[in-house]
């Protein structure tokens, strides 16, 4: 059985990961607002898109040098 590869959306805050995972999915599923910070947990969908089936992941943004407890263990999971 062959596994569905699996894609995510990962950058910096409030850059459109959320909105491109929307997009890609067909339906709004990740809340977009204009506040950084919003996504915090992984969102999982099963998206086809240019007759390929993937799972697709949207992640919360990735502030490099946050000392934010949460946007740094988000970081750590992302590497």
């Amino acid at each position: 059985m062959k596994r569905k590869n699996i894609v995510a959306v990962i950058g910096r805050p409030n850059v459109g990961k959320s909105t491109l995972f929307n997009a890609l999915a067909g339906k709004d599923i990740s809340i977009v607002k204009d506040t950084p910070g919003i996504t915090r947990d992984r969102i999982y969908q099963d998206v086809e898109w240019l007759n390929q089936s993937f799972t697709l992941i949207d992640t919360g943004g990735i502030e490099p040098d946050s000392k934010d407890i949460i946007l740094s263990q988000m970081r750590e999971q992302a590497e």
